[in-house]
């Protein structure tokens, strides 16, 4: 007789972690994580380099993996685990052939809102950027006097950046209540990020804590927040799509093929000290070969990858005591979006249309678009150097050398470029140096740096636990960030 049964929705979107060996099941990858007696992954490890976050169920940790989509984890009484599906693909894919007009998609959406917002009392809070997905959500509750939408800029100047801008002005025509919330100072919750996520993603997401902490503070606990979280990939933002999946190592489109996960924005396996496999990469490939032939499955397959790593969208507030409801994620409004005319989603042409319908299209709210927050928090609260001897035991100690010298202060040349370069004026006058690939190194080793903090912190986890200490979080005391700035 089975103990306990865990499930995933069609995109796993509440992730279940759990430990082959020992039995443990946990929505937190550090609660199944046997510190003790720690082994690395090969194929794990290296993939969470690449990627910056877990892929094909596996985790940097030996026997540690995550429940895929559509599936069920069977705990029996002996305390041995069993996984099954619960979905059957040829299903999915018959959903996206069912045609639906774009009226009766924005009536779907429409719909969902109004349930949801009949169950749920006092103020909606909703995070705007301005952008379709939460220009959507906005424009479609029913009581606009509930909706309180807060928004954070990522450029040099946070309140001309281009989400602030074009959140303001959909305030002002939708007479919403609307909030600027600065940020700049998260690299102080490296631990706290640490604590919520562990192995499971790089560190990259602490400006959403940072975020989520002072919307919690100006609204209280318990609020209903309206999450716009993948409406925007099924609407038409999945170009690594169009792109065949003929060989195993195509999959890598699909896993890295949207919201920027590049080269630039993750680590680099070729540094690891681990033997490089691709098993579960070509077991994936055979398995969802014939699915991948579709265009809406490969977006569907895409979007279940990031699905691993975007989860801190919900997850968040969630945690913060901020109830999370996504209606991206709804299977028959997904899929109906989906299932539109390729001509029309391209670009996101029908929503655009529909904006402008509305007097939305926002093109007059101006506002930089200049990426450039991750350098202002480098200023604010700079980060403690990776400890070197420790990492070397999986990755070479040139490369943490490297991330530790070019995330660091390196004098007023280098600095001033990297300002010069989000000024609109001096632009032009950097493309040289910045050709030169020395304005991408800082950047380059920043998410190398990110990567690599949780595997240090799992390898200091690990130290402590076989020495009988009790565990600390992240980094050394001398290692972690100030707490103010």
């Amino acid at each position: 007789m089975s103990r306990a049964v865990f499930e995933t929705d069609w995109l796993s979107t509440d992730p279940v972690y759990y430990n082959e060996a020992t039995g443990a099941v946990s929505d937190n990858v550090n609660d199944v994580i046997d510190f003790a007696n720690l082994e690395f992954d090969p194929e794990g490890f290296n993939g969470f380099l690449d990627h910056g976050f877990s892929a094909f169920g596996l985790t940097p940790v030996a026997h540690v993996k995550y429940l895929l989509p559509s599936s069920r984890l069977i705990v029996m009484d002996d305390g041995r685990l069993t996984v099954e599906s619960t979905d059957d693909d040829n299903r999915l894919a018959d959903r996206v052939e069912d045609r639906k007009s774009e009226s009766d998609v924005l009536e779907m959406l429409r719909a969902l809102l109004q349930r949801w917002e009949s169950a749920v009392e006092g103020d909606i809070i909703i995070p705007t950027s301005g952008g379709y997905d939460s220009r959507l959500l906005n424009l479609m509750i029913g009581d606009k006097s509930r909706v309180r939408s807060f928004t954070f800029g990522v450029s040099e100047r946070q309140w001309d950046s281009i989400e602030v801008t074009r959140a303001r002005l959909l305030s002002e025509r939708l007479g919403t209540r609307w909030e600027q919330v600065p940020i700049g100072h998260f690299h102080r919750y490296l631990d706290e990020w640490d604590r919520i996520f562990g192995v499971c993603m790089h560190t990259h997401g602490m400006y959403q804590l940072e975020f989520w902490l002072q919307v919690l503070a100006r609204v209280g606990s318990a609020r209903p927040v309206l999450s716009g979280w993948d409406i925007d990939r099924f609407s038409g933002k999945d170009p690594e799509a169009d792109r065949e999946v003929r060989r195993p190592s195509d999959v890598e489109i699909l896993i890295l093929g949207a919201y920027g996960v590049n080269r630039l924005s993750r680590a680099d396996s070729s540094w690891s000290r681990l033997p490089q496999r691709h098993d579960a990469r070509e077991a994936y490939f055979e398995e969802k070969r014939d699915v991948l032939a579709s265009r809406p499955m490969r977006s569907i397959e895409a979007t279940r990858f990031l699905g691993a790593w975007l989860h801190y969208l919900k997850r968040l507030p969630t945690y913060l005591g901020l109830p999370t409801y996504c209606p991206g994620h709804d299977i028959e409004f997904a899929t109906a979006m989906l299932a539109l005319p390729l001509d029309r989603r391209r670009e996101r042409r029908w929503v655009k249309e529909f904006f402008a319908r509305q007097g939305l299209s926002l093109a007059e709210a101006g506002g930089n678009r200049r990426y450039w927050m991750n350098y202002h928090a480098l200023r604010r609260v700079p980060l403690r150097a990776l400890d070197e001897a420790l990492l070397s035991e999986v990755v070479r100690p040139e490369y943490v050398r490297w991330a530790n010298r070019n995330v660091s202060w390196r004098g007023l040349w280098s600095e001033g470029l990297e300002y010069m370069q989000a000024v609109h004026g001096l632009r032009r006058a950097t493309q040289v140096v910045r050709n030169r690939g020395l304005a991408r190194r800082r950047i380059q080793a920043y998410y190398a740096y990110l990567t690599l903090w949780p595997i240090e912190s799992l390898l200091r986890r690990r130290n402590e636990a076989r020495a009988g200490r009790p565990p600390t979080d992240g980094l050394a005391p001398s290692q972690q960030a100030p707490q103010s700035a």
